[in-house]
């Protein structure tokens, strides 16, 4: 097959880790090209084109949720697919999955005219500490965590520019890290722990975070599964990112568009990516 890994043009030649799983689809005699989102390309030419990593994409949201509709009509096979997607192309998924049952870190979608209600719905829900966050975007980038005690004065400071934003408590077992469950066809396949540096609590490595492999409890497979599978069934890859919360895992996020799957912390890992997507 001739595949197609959908970058962004700050990996041109792939992520480092995106590398190991084109290795493996190489030494099974599939051909493998990055292929930058942005730019003009014949995705009719592939057989496969599978979304990496166009981590620029939130830069650029409606170009991009405008790429994602278009690959609706392309001959090649589209994983995830467009819909799975468009689904989860931004956060406002969270809520949607809430209303549904699904086990949640508690999250209120505002609009940015809503934002005034913050100190209230601090007060209703009983949190004392809070993360605001807007729903589009990535790498915790415009992300604000705060006291209940300054609510007022950060949703001040906040753009008004129309787009939704989301209130979450902020949960303390964070400092101890967030655990990523990566499934390939729904099959659990292995997970890691994102911890934050000292005294911060976002853990990308943008601020300092760092990711090691975490050997999960039966438990925390199998309620990390029951999230995959309610929220997102079908998925060939899926991460779930998810944090202790009253006694159980509760998402975080749910990522099926372009996550990072930490192929260089489980040796097996490539190969069970290639089976899924040559399946």
């Amino acid at each position: 097959m001739r595949i197609g890994f959908l970058t962004s043009t700050q990996f041109p030649d792939l992520y480092e880790d995106d590398r190991l799983a084109a290795d493996e689809l190489r030494l099974r005699g599939h051909t493998v090209e990055p292929i930058i989102w942005s730019a003009p390309a014949d995705l009719d030419a592939f057989d496969l084109v599978v979304m990496r990593s166009p981590w620029d994409w939130f830069h650029h949201r409606a170009k991009f949720r405008a790429f994602l509709e278009s690959l609706s009509s392309v001959r090649a096979r589209v994983l995830n697919t467009p819909e799975q997607l468009l689904a989860f192309a931004d956060k406002t998924y969270l809520p949607r999955l809430q209303a549904a049952g699904v086990a949640v870190v508690p999250t209120e979608q505002l609009a940015s005219s809503e934002l005034g209600c913050v100190p209230e719905l601090l007060s209703k829900h009983g949190w004392t500490r809070a993360v605001l966050k807007p729903a589009f975007t990535a790498n915790a980038v415009g992300a604000r965590l705060f006291a209940a005690t300054d609510a007022s004065q950060v949703v001040s400071e906040l753009p008004k520019d129309g787009e939704p934003w989301l209130l979450q408590p902020f949960v303390p077992s964070i400092a101890g890290g967030e655990l990523s469950f990566i499934f390939f066809s729904g099959v659990f396949s292995h997970a890691v722990r994102k911890r934050p540096r000292p005294h911060e609590w976002r853990v990308q490595h943008e601020y300092g975070g760092e990711s090691t492999p975490h050997p999960p409890s039966a438990r925390e497979i199998d309620e990390a599964t029951v999230l995959l599978q309610r929220s997102a069934p079908g998925t060939v890859y899926a991460r779930v990112d998810a944090v202790e919360w009253q006694g159980r895992l509760h998402l975080m996020e749910l990522e099926v568009v372009e996550p990072e799957l930490f192929f260089r912390h489980a040796a097996r890992s490539p190969a069970l990516f290639a089976d899924a997507l040559v399946a």
